[in-house]
């Protein structure tokens, strides 16, 4: 056992104290524990009652995490929000670089503590990656960096992994049920909008759909506009519907867990191309 101020970690439980009134609510815990299963959960505790419960899906490459550790850290900001990451490692010393073969990132969705202002979490729900501070605008998050994502509505834990449609030149389309998401080189479909254009001609956007493979996967259409969801309850979780304007600015492409993304050279031709 280990502890801060504010933070005590029992082996896979985290524990957040409230900030006594004379003191400092910034805290900052870092520390290794070993993963006593398959298939890790971790559970995050304000005041003693369970307000997270992260599970940490494994990759299909390394997919029994028992004997392995986790090399971590736990951060309450000074507006009540928590920030948490770790690396995978099977040396309780050392980890590996990110630009190692074996790198394994965990980042999880930050949230607010119950001290914090209600509207910081209320104005969440439904929001894109950058807002809700799991991917940061001018820092490239590396894809060996994985994240652990919580509904809005259901409240249970998701993995996803991600691709830089900015550094791949390339934009991405959401399933109907977001089961699968597709992945279009500027170069291979004529009108399609790059990552962060400001002007999104819709006429050309219902066109180009038109024109889009069906995915191998669920069922449904790939739409531009199309919601990622959880796949737990369906419900939105980037809810692009409702948020258009974030859209063009959202320049990481998710795909679940150990899920291929859909490529538009995989297919032998367009839908009436």
């Amino acid at each position: 056992m280990f502890n801060t101020k504010r933070i005590t970690v029992i082996d896979s439980d985290i524990f957040i104290n409230k900030a006594g009134p004379f003191e400092q609510k910034a805290a900052e815990y870092l520390g290794v524990l070993r993963f006593q299963s398959a298939v890790p959960v971790l559970h995050v505790f304000e005041d003693g009652s369970l307000i997270r419960t992260f599970k940490i899906e494994t990759l299909k490459e390394n997919p029994d995490l028992t004997d392995q550790y986790f090399h971590f850290s736990v951060r309450i900001l000074e507006h009540e929000g928590v920030m948490m990451d770790g690396i995978i490692s099977k040396d309780a010393e050392h980890y590996p670089d990110w630009q190692d073969t074996d790198y394994e990132g965990i980042r999880f969705q930050p949230f607010y503590l119950s001290s914090a202002a209600i509207e910081f979490s209320n104005n969440l729900i439904g929001k894109g990656l950058f807002q809700r501070g799991i991917h940061f605008s001018g820092t490239v998050t590396p894809t060996t960096v994985r994240a652990v994502c919580v509904c809005d509505v259901c409240n249970v834990s998701f993995t996803v992994q991600h691709i830089h449609g900015g550094f791949s030149e390339s934009q991405y389309f959401y399933s109907d049920d977001a089961k699968q998401t597709l992945i279009a080189g500027y170069h291979e479909i004529e009108n399609i909008p790059a990552q962060l254009q400001k002007d999104i001609d819709e006429t050309a956007i219902a066109a180009l759909e038109s024109k889009l493979p069906e995915p191998t996967r669920g069922t449904g259409r790939y739409r531009y506009y199309n919601s990622f969801r959880c796949p737990h309850c369906a419900a939105p979780f980037i809810d692009f519907e409702n948020n258009k304007l974030i859209r063009p600015t959202e320049y990481y492409g998710l795909r679940l867990i150990n899920h291929e993304f859909q490529h538009i050279k995989d297919n032998s031709a367009l839908h009436d191309w």
